[in-house]
């Protein structure tokens, strides 16, 4: 992004967040079917999102960010989630990512960080996938360099920076480090090529000696294993809420869809002794059961929301039983959210009828985006912790899943 770009001011409002998610999904609705076609990452998206001056929203108001807490943040995303959930993703992950570089403990590099990111708008993407080899940090002159390859790098594709860790060469310490996505060593590889969340850029990014100063080290990892503590470790949960959140859009986008499509193009069946589709009684009970399957998980993901909100403000002063509990309902809230979206997506075909699977309408996509997004983190381990939850007593062991 230019230096001398004219940004707009940042939203500190919750009513002006809230009225632009319902204009860009507006505007974005009428795209969805061939930008999905397309696939291609979602640079000009990301460039209307900047000069809404959303970017910044969730970022401390005291660092000239707007100040918005997490339940307007998911409120302001869920509409664009609703049209593309592989938009909504990348929005979403934009947002956590840009938030959790504060639970590390270097305050004054990660508030000049923030600062400088409320000042340019910065969109934020991650290389943080546990699933992959670790980053190799090797200390140089100034700080350190950078490399290896991440893959489902959601977001850094299209990122002004990134987040990520690395192992140090020589004490094997993991740290936290923030990435210029935009120097010549860091290689985009736009390979995702998926058959949903088109949009989400979760292709591979590698980093070839890439050079990150001693301010964007943010110090030593303490989500996980010895150096563990309760709020560092949100970060994993922040993203098993996003992910919820993502799954509800996909029904509420698919049945908005199908609702529509029923009102205005479905044929009653032949025998059905009815002159529209809208008052076939399999139609509405279909309708009803998936509607309120719908608001069912809504509710559980809402709460989930709540509880995050109130354990991210209790900062470094969380606890492990205030963590395993959040820890049990976004598991319950997965659960019942993979097989939601899954289910809503694949049954409105019921509604619709066998013209709408034409390509033109593109109503596929919302189980493509489903089963890509489900397939991310099985909910059978997420059923299991519930479970264990009820069975011994025990809350999940922190890691990078969850």
């Amino acid at each position: 992004m230019p230096e001398d770009q004219v940004l707009p001011p940042v939203v500190t409002s919750r009513a002006d967040a809230l009225a632009l998610g319902r204009e860009l999904a507006d505007e974005f609705t009428s795209v969805a079917v061939s930008r999905d076609a397309e696939g291609t990452a979602p640079f000009d998206e990301v460039r209307r999102l900047r000069a809404t001056g959303l970017l910044p929203a969730a970022i401390p108001a005291s660092l000239g960010g707007g100040g918005l807490d997490w339940p307007t943040i998911f409120e302001t995303i869920r509409p664009l989630a609703r049209v593309d959930a592989g938009l909504g993703h990348v929005v979403a992950y934009h947002f956590l990512q840009s938030w959790r570089i504060r639970l590390n403990e270097e305050t004054a590099r990660i508030e000049a960080l923030q600062r400088r990111s409320a000042e340019r708008h910065w969109f934020w993407g991650g290389a943080g996938n546990p699933r992959d080899a670790t980053l190799e940090l090797t200390p140089v002159d100034g700080g350190f360099t950078v490399r290896g390859r991440k893959f489902f790098a959601t977001g850094a594709q299209v990122s002004d920076r990134i987040v990520a860790s690395a192992t140090r060469t020589d004490d094997d310490e993991k740290y936290a480090i923030v990435i210029d996505a935009h120097l010549p060593e860091v290689v985009h590889h736009d390979d995702w090529d998926n058959i949903g969340q088109r949009l989400s850029a979760s292709g591979s990014v590698s980093f070839e000696d890439a050079f990150v100063p001693d301010e964007h080290v943010l110090g030593p990892s303490e989500q996980a294993g010895a150096r563990y503590r309760p709020y560092a470790s949100l970060s994993g949960l922040s993203f098993q809420l996003a992910l919820a959140h993502l799954q509800v859009a996909i029904a509420e986008g698919a049945l908005a869809v199908a609702a529509d499509y029923v009102r205005n193009g479905t044929r009653p069946w032949g025998t059905s002794g009815v002159d529209r589709a809208v008052d076939d009684p399999y139609t509405r009970e279909l309708t009803g059961r998936l509607a309120s399957a719908t608001r069912a998980s809504d509710a559980l993901v809402w709460r989930a929301t709540d509880l995050f909100a109130a354990a991210e403000e209790k900062g470094w002063e969380l606890g492990d039983d205030e963590r395993g509990e959040l820890s049990i309902e976004l598991s319950a809230a997965k659960v019942e959210t993979s097989r939601l979206a899954l289910d809503v997506s694949s049954r409105v075909f019921d509604l619709t009828g066998a013209r709408a699977t034409a390509s033109r309408y593109g109503f596929d996509r919302f189980w493509r985006n489903a089963r890509t997004l489900t397939l991310h983190d099985p909910a059978v381990y997420k059923a299991r912790e519930v479970g264990d939850r009820l069975l011994t007593g025990e809350f999940p062991e922190p890691s990078g899943y969850s």
